[in-house]
C-alpha cells in the first residue's frame, strides 16, 4: 500500500541538529497531504523520548549529529532494537557507498543524499511505507583506497569522528564505549588503512566524509 494512499496520515518524526535543515524538511514534507510531521528535534535523547511517547511510522534522521550525541550506525541500531516496526530513513551529506551500506545493514530502510532532489524525501517515505528499500545517492565516483572498504561499521564511526575533530575520549562518551575500546578500534582502522598517523588519515577524508569533508 502506497504512503500516498495510506489510511490517515503517515506520521513522521525528524532528527537533525541543524534548525534550518529541520525547517526545510518540514516545509518539504508539508507538500504531501498524506504526511503528518508529529515532531522534530536536534538531539537524539528527546527524539527517542518522542518515539516512545506516541505512534510514529517513519523516523527521518541525519547520519551525523553533534559531537556529543550518538548518531550514525549506532543510532540506527538503537532505534531498530527499540522500535522493530518503525521505518528508518537516513538523510545525510555523507553519501559514500560504504556508509550507505553500513546504515542499511544496521537496519535503516532507506537513504536520501542531501545533494539530491528534495522531493526524494517524499518518494523515499512513500517507498519505505510499502516495504521497499530506497537509496538516493551520488556517491564519490573516484576509486576508493582498498583499506576503506575493510573498515567495520564501528571502526568507520571512530575514523569519521576523528576526521571531524573529536578526541578519543569524546568518541568514547559519544558511543558509550571505553577509551580502551575506542583506542583499539582506532588502531585497527589505521592498520587496515595502512596509515601511521592522523596526518595520513586526513588524506583519506574525501573517501570517508565526502568531497568537502564537512559536517553535513
Amino acid at each position: 500500500m502506497s504512503a500516498r494512499s495510506y489510511i490517515g496520515s503517515v506520521r513522521v518524526a525528524l532528527l537533525d541538529d541543524h534548525a534550518l535543515v529541520r525547517k526545510g524538511l518540514i516545509a518539504q514534507l508539508e507538500k504531501s497531504p498524506s504526511i503528518l510531521v508529529v515532531g522534530s528535534h536536534g538531539n537524539s535523547k528527546p527524539f527517542r523520548a518522542l518515539l516512545a511517547s506516541m505512534p510514529v511510522d517513519v523516523a527521518v534522521i541525519d547520519y551525523s549529529l553533534s559531537r556529543d550525541d550518538v548518531d550514525g550506525v549506532a543510532l540506527v541500531k538503537q532505534l531498530r532494537a527499540a522500535h522493530p516496526r518503525l521505518k528508518i530513513l537516513v538523510v545525510s551529506a555523507h553519501e559514500e557507498g560504504l556508509i550507505v551500506q553500513g546504515l542499511l545493514s544496521a537496519g535503516a530502510d532507506g537513504f536520501v543524499a542531501k545533494s539530491q532532489d528534495p522531493d526524494d524525501v517524499i518518494r523515499a517515505i512513500d517507498a519505505v511505507m510499502t516495504g521497499q528499500p530506497f537509496v538516493s545517492s551520488s556517491s564519490v565516483s573516484e576509486d576508493v583506497p582498498p583499506g576503506v572498504g575493510l573498515l567495520s561499521p564501528k571502526e568507520l564511526e571512530v575514523v569519521r569522528c576523528l576526521l571531524q575533530g573529536s578526541a578519543v575520549s569524546e568518541i568514547a562518551r559519544k558511543f558509550d564505549r571505553s577509551v580502551k575500546t575506542i583506542s583499539a578500534q582506532k588502531s585497527a582502522a589505521y592498520r587496515k588503512l595502512d596509515i601511521a598517523n592522523d596526518a595520513q588519515l586526513h588524506r583519506l577524508k574525501p573517501y570517508i566524509l565526502g568531497q568537502d569533508g564537512t559536517h553535513p
